[in-house]
């Protein structure tokens, strides 16, 4: 009885260890495949990001003119 308990002990262990290995296997690939991708996505989040910058200064010009007027108006105006 001793004997089969040991014997399915070290079987057990030994799937345990398969299973762990199947695992790690998994794990590494899926971050090998996901670091291979990350270059690209920097890249992708680099331009939108700069064109985003692009658009609030376009924006920002093209309003500030109108900005500064409505300032004045108020900063100038004297009620009573």
């Amino acid at each position: 009885k001793s004997a089969r308990l040991k014997q399915a002990k070290e079987e057990a262990e030994k799937e345990i260890a398969e299973y762990r290995a199947k695992l790690e296997a998994e794990f590494q690939k899926k971050v090998s495949d996901s670091s291979g991708d990350s270059g690209a996505n920097v890249k992708r989040l680099d331009q939108e990001t700069e064109e985003k910058i692009h658009h609030l200064k376009t924006e920002a010009a093209r309003i500030s003119d109108d900005v500064v007027a409505m300032l004045l108006k108020y900063v100038t105006t004297v009620k009573k």
